[in-house]
């Protein structure tokens, strides 16, 4: 697999992880509409609806574009009294929170944007979108202008919420709410996790490639220790280069960067032109005349008794270990500019409107808290 395709599919995995996605939890009065308007919005009846007041009975998720909708039970019930729905549910982990109401609102409304202050007032504020359902119902402007400043007068200090009228029925209001969540800032949440995510991986992956390429450098240093010692001089020169040759492939090889990469698409890179004449004999051989004084001595030295070949030997694996490392250091180098382009460039090749857009139901509500 090519680097970039591997970056690319690590993005792809990031994009497609439920912690990535921008979360709305869905909460309000018990019979209010919550599951009408997710299957609004979706355009798809994915949620189920009817007319009893305890239809939803756990958090069911839905995933559609960038965003994770989760529906959850009306609480002020007798499966869910406010306390108990507060405790399991904990909407203080979504990114966005919708309020929805069809009527007068109660005790347990204004419990619960009490507690949604609270929490605001820690630094943790979320939006809070309230939805008046069924609109349609409504005889008049002034008949809203009075819920309006009703709900705002009980709205508790610092707690602000954009007021929208809906009615799932007659689809009214359906597409300014749907744009509401379609827009920029949501989609900003989503993709900054992304990047958090994919500079974790990619830390990850220099890590590991870097492990994986000290561990061909040992195995090239030793040959190079070996060839230290050969009699036959000039001989011991041919046998580096072809040594230098493989442990640069090798090291090349452990970090999944190929040489039509190398002259293709990472061309315009400085470091990739300097990867790849060290892949070539002349390349090898400019390296080790670099060296100048160090390999004379290697070449001269083993003619020393004894001495002169522990020094030879030494001198090789010293040499052979310091090109390696440089050319472990200019792959990571390398890939570390890759990866960062990749990211830097996402839009562009991404579908950043979204994982998917066919909704997908998730029925069992997975627990999970987002850091802040």
């Amino acid at each position: 697999m090519s680097l970039q395709t591997e970056f690319r599919n690590i993005l792809e995995k990031i994009k497609r992880d439920q912690g990535t996605h921008t979360k709305i939890a869905v909460v309000g009065q018990p019979g209010a509409g919550k599951s009408s308007i997710i299957n609004a919005l979706i355009g798809h009846k994915v949620a189920r609806t009817g007319q009893g007041t305890d239809i939803t009975r756990k958090g069911v998720r839905y995933r559609y574009e960038f965003l994770e909708i989760v529906d959850l039970p009306g609480y002020g019930t007798t499966m869910f009294p406010l306390s108990e729905w507060k405790e399991k549910f904990k909407i203080h982990q979504y990114d966005i929170i919708f309020f929805v109401f069809s009527g007068k609102l109660t005790g347990d409304d204004c419990a619960l944007f009490a507690s949604v202050a609270a929490y605001n007032k820690l630094g943790h504020k979320r939006p809070l979108l309230l939805i008046r359902n069924h609109c349609n119902d409504l005889a008049s402007h002034e008949d809203r202008e009075a819920i309006r400043r009703d709900i705002y007068a009980k709205l508790p200090e610092g707690l602000v919420g954009k007021l929208c009228f809906i009615d799932c029925r007659y689809q009214n209001g359906i597409d300014k709410l749907r744009n509401e969540i379609l827009n920029e800032k949501y989609k900003d949440i989503w993709q900054s996790r992304i990047i958090k995510n994919f500079e974790k991986a990619k830390d990850e992956f220099l890590r590991t490639r870097k492990s994986k390429a000290m561990d061909s450098l040992s195995t090239y240093t030793k040959l190079a220790c070996a060839n230290g010692v050969n009699p036959f001089f000039g001989a011991d020169i041919a046998a580096d280069v072809a040594i230098y040759f493989k442990m640069f492939a090798a090291i090349k090889e452990d970090f999944d960067i190929e040489d039509n990469e190398l002259e293709g698409r990472y061309c315009a890179y400085p470091l990739a032109r300097k990867l790849l004449e060290l892949m070539t004999k002349n390349g090898v051989i400019l390296l080790l005349k670099s060296f100048g004084g160090k390999q004379v001595i290697k070449s001269v030295g083993k003619y020393i008794p004894f001495l002169g070949q522990a020094t030879a030997a030494v001198l090789g694996y010293t040499l052979a270990e310091d090109a390696g490392k440089s050319y472990i250091k200019d792959c990571a180098t390398l890939a570390c500019q890759v990866m960062n382009d990749e990211i830097a460039n996402y839009k562009l090749y991404g579908d950043l409107n979204g994982s998917s857009k066919k909704p997908i139901c998730i029925e069992n509500y997975t627990l999970y808290q987002l850091k802040e």
